[in-house]
């Protein structure tokens, strides 16, 4: 069994140190240059740059723990209030991470964290959700489209001197 629940302050540790690992399992893969991924990460997931993040009122998080072993599993942050270039709308939030550490996919686990997100989004008065998908991850783009995302756009991310190609996606939180 799992428990989904909305993170505080006091989950920063465990939210770094999933996202350290979600996403060296999700995107590690796709660095040529190791080094770049190892930056990005020290940058991104820092215990102080995850606590600072919980502290913003427009940053919502939840922490996904599997109750047999007590351990932390997956976790999910909505932006409230973020535009995008691709999206002409207002009160647009943005699904900026979901992950789930290898092994947890597949269990449906994820679609209860993104069901959890689209009430955030609806309870906040978001007309749209959006997000980026980067576009090798097929798989993912898939779970997004079975949710009723559709590709808004494409951009490009670069972490380091490597650049990465994403889809831009949308839905209407319903």
């Amino acid at each position: 069994m799992i428990d989904i629940r909305r993170a505080t302050i006091k989950d920063a540790e465990k939210i770094s140190s999933l996202g350290r690992k979600t996403f060296d399992e999700s995107y590690g893969e796709f660095f040529n240059n190791k080094s770049n991924l190892i930056n990005y990460l020290d940058w991104a997931f820092s215990i102080d740059k995850i606590k600072n993040s919980l502290t913003k009122p427009e940053n919502l998080y939840w922490l996904v723990t599997d109750t047999y072993n007590s351990l932390p599993i997956g976790y999910a942050k909505l932006k409230l209030d973020s535009p995008s270039e691709f999206i002409d709308e207002k009160h647009i939030c943005k699904l900026q991470r979901i992950y789930l550490l290898q092994g947890y996919e597949a269990r449906g686990i994820g679609g209860k964290l993104h069901q959890c997100i689209v009430k955030a989004a609806v309870d906040n008065k978001s007309n749209c959700i959006w997000l980026s998908n980067l576009k090798l991850k097929k798989q993912a783009v898939a779970f997004y489209k079975k949710k009723g995302y559709q590709i808004a756009g494409e951009h490009t991310f670069t972490i380091g001197d490597e650049t990465f190609e994403f889809w831009a996606m949308q839905t209407k939180p319903k």
